[in-house]
């Protein structure tokens, strides 16, 4: 029977998540975190789902949006899921997640019909999308995103070394995050602006003051404020990578030092959890 496997990098946002919804520019770029799909024909008209990453209603949404575009499947499927990404922690999964499923599921669909079912399911996910996750997953290495206006490619390979850094899964979704935001759009309206001219200006040095930035709007918990004190005590910057939450965790942190060493010695003394990786790797694959 038809096998196919698929391949989707996470991603993390070096500037610009939550102004990217109101259409300022965020840039973004691959990690080499990654989550696989492995999509197999069975005889039966059944669906078999093997979730190894703990997502199973967002796998569930993914298929039921995939079966809904082609009006059926005539066979059953079996989808074995498996990531490197952790879940709902600002990296991208569950836009890894869809676009996995829909390459698999929807192989022979033009890509224009991927991305619309993509789409879907992101606003499913998170309200509503600003699209910046599933661009980048595609396309692979670094961009600037604007909703609206497309992509552009960046060079990344002179990016610096980073650590991601966990400060825990947060509470709070994507979706209630970005609508908490929302409620107070147009006090932050200068924030957002500033925001989207750190992307567009982007340097590592800039990372400290979109931290300030994401602050004052409000998405950062204490613990996370308390691990970037203490990353900027050793003379190191961090900032959150994704939606943020505030009841608890915050999510993956984008960790920066020019000896990237002290800042891994000061992970492992508050036994942080870390992720190194590459970052500007391709995007969605078959293998």
């Amino acid at each position: 029977m038809n096998k196919i496997k698929v391949s989707v990098p996470g991603k993390v946002i070096l500037a610009g998540e939550h102004g990217v919804v109101y259409g300022k520019t965020a840039l973004v770029t691959t990690i080499g975190l990654r989550v696989k799909v492995r999509v197999r024909e069975i005889e039966k008209r059944r669906l078999v789902i093997k979730d190894k990453c703990k997502d199973l209603s967002l796998i569930k949404k993914a298929v039921e949006f995939c079966k809904g575009e082609v009006g059926g499947f005539k066979s059953g499927w079996e989808i074995t899921v498996e990531s490197d990404l952790p879940i709902g922690s600002g990296l991208g999964s569950s836009a890894a997640i869809a676009t996995a499923i829909v390459w698999g599921l929807l192989k022979d669909s033009s890509e224009e019909v991927k991305d619309r079912v993509v789409k879907k399911i992101e606003d499913w996910q998170h309200g509503k999308s600003s699209g910046v996750d599933q661009a980048v997953v595609k396309e692979g290495g670094m961009i600037r995103y604007m909703k609206g206006k497309g992509i552009e490619k960046m060079k990344a390979k002179d990016l610096p070394e980073f650590l991601l850094i966990d400060s825990g899964k947060p509470i709070e979704s994507t979706g209630e995050m970005v609508t908490a935001v929302a409620i107070n759009y147009t006090k932050f309206e200068t924030i957002f602006e500033r925001m989207g001219e750190i992307s567009e200006n982007w340097k590592v040095e800039l990372i400290k003051e979109n931290e300030g930035l994401l602050e004052e709007i409000g998405v950062v918990g204490e613990r996370a404020k308390e691990m970037i004190k203490q990353i900027e005590e050793i003379n190191g910057m961090a900032k959150i990578c994704g939606a943020g939450g505030v009841k608890k965790g915050s999510g993956i942190l984008l960790g920066y030092h020019k000896n990237i060493n002290l800042l891994e010695k000061l992970a492992e003394k508050k036994k942080w959890k870390i992720y190194q990786t590459q970052l500007g790797v391709e995007g969605v694959k078959y293998e």
